[in-house]
């Protein structure tokens, strides 16, 4: 636990009601702990438009709420707005970590703090970015304090949330509560320094993929396909290996039905033991579930002249602009694909599965588009 300190760190003015700018769960723990401790009731106000994907943005909200529901803690949240965001840092999308496109992303934020602070009686406030070690001390206290400058009477708390042994007590919280604990600040740009390994990979888009309601699955699916159905390498593919998905999947069983329909002869995967065999489409009459996973399956013989395949629509966990594919951890997939040398192979994936950089050793079989 955190202990009570009185030393130059106390509130402005004595209050003992702050409002705290909070931009995850992680950042926020010990700084909250710290508070309740030294009598300050703080409110939550979670502003982030900054943060993306959705999913990600949605995850990081979920801890925050699911930590200040357990502490009996009221928590605002404020409109996610990612449009806004980037036309306020436009024209600094190149700028490094920690450079001007961060201090405009802080003044935004900021500034919407410190507006709700000054129109729900508070006199002071302070953010929990200057708990984050991606980000710069002096930039979120000159952020602070032209904020509460708009506001007559409102004080900006430049306590800096990284001493005293709170980072220490953050460690401690986040292995406690067992959040969710993202590896980059949050924005697109901030995304291309993200260096996870695979289980890590595999990890964060298992929790982005959750948020997600069948709605949003079922629109982004639709929209993959769209986007696969004006491919030349589609329209021009005859015999097509796709697979038949899974709930945290793009969905295709709608679209392999439309395309049977209209002539293309689909083939799917069969798990046998370690090994992905290949089993022709008849007709979603005709799948069983399959022996380890109950994904549905052709209930048929082995196809093994595969020669006439040229596409093979593969699933993942997650992609990269080079193509490279992060699977399950399995390598179905990559023992199966060298078996079909003149398939061009498609990634498809939720939004939310494009990352900057996908973890990838000798062993992984890269896709010659992604979709």
């Amino acid at each position: 636990m955190g202990s009570r300190d009185n030393t130059q760190d106390e509130v402005p003015g004595g209050t003992t009601r702050v409002l705290l700018h909070t931009c995850c769960a992680p950042c926020s723990g010990a700084i909250i702990e710290w508070m309740t401790l030294n009598g300050i009731t703080p409110v939550i106000y979670y502003c982030n438009p900054n943060i993306y994907p959705i999913e990600e943005y949605l995850v990081r909200k979920e801890e925050c709420n699911r930590y200040a529901s357990s502490l009996g803690l009221e928590i605002i949240d404020a409109d996610y707005d990612h449009t806004a965001w980037m036309c306020c840092i436009k024209g600094l999308e190149n700028e490094p970590e920690r450079g001007a496109r961060c201090l405009e992303c802080f003044r935004m934020r900021l500034l919407n703090a410190a507006r709700y602070a000054s129109e729900h009686g508070f006199t002071v406030f302070t953010s929990t970015l200057d708990s984050s070690r991606w980000k710069r001390h002096d930039q979120i206290v000159e952020a602070g304090r032209w904020a509460a400058a708009q506001f007559p009477g409102l004080t900006f708390w430049e306590r800096n949330w990284r001493q005293g042994g709170l980072q220490e007590r953050r460690s401690q919280i986040i292995r406690e509560q067992g959040f969710y604990n993202q590896r980059y600040c949050g924005c697109e740009f901030s995304m291309n320094a993200m260096c996870d390994d695979k289980k890590q990979s595999r990890q964060r888009i298992r929790r982005l993929i959750s948020v997600m309601t069948p709605e949003q699955k079922a629109t982004q699916s639709a929209a993959v396909w769209e986007r696969m159905e004006r491919n030349e390498t589609f329209r021009n593919a005859t015999d097509i290996l796709i697979y038949w998905s899974m709930e945290d999947e793009v969905q295709t069983p709608a679209f392999i039905r439309k395309w049977t329909a209209a002539g293309k002869s689909f083939y799917l995967p069969s798990i046998q033991g370690d090994e992905l065999i290949v089993k022709r489409y008849t007709g979603s009459g005709s799948l069983k579930p399959g022996e380890q996973f109950g994904i549905p399956e052709p209930d048929g013989e082995q196809v093994n002249d595969l020669n006439p395949i040229t596409l093979v629509i593969v699933p993942g966990r997650a992609f990269d602009s080079m193509g490279h594919r992060l699977g399950r951890g399995r390598g179905f997939y990559d023992r199966l694909l060298p078996q079909l040398p003149r398939a061009l192979k498609a990634g498809v994936c939720f939004d939310c599965q494009k990352l900057p950089s996908v973890p990838v050793d000798g062993n992984d079989i890269k896709m010659d588009f992604v979709i």
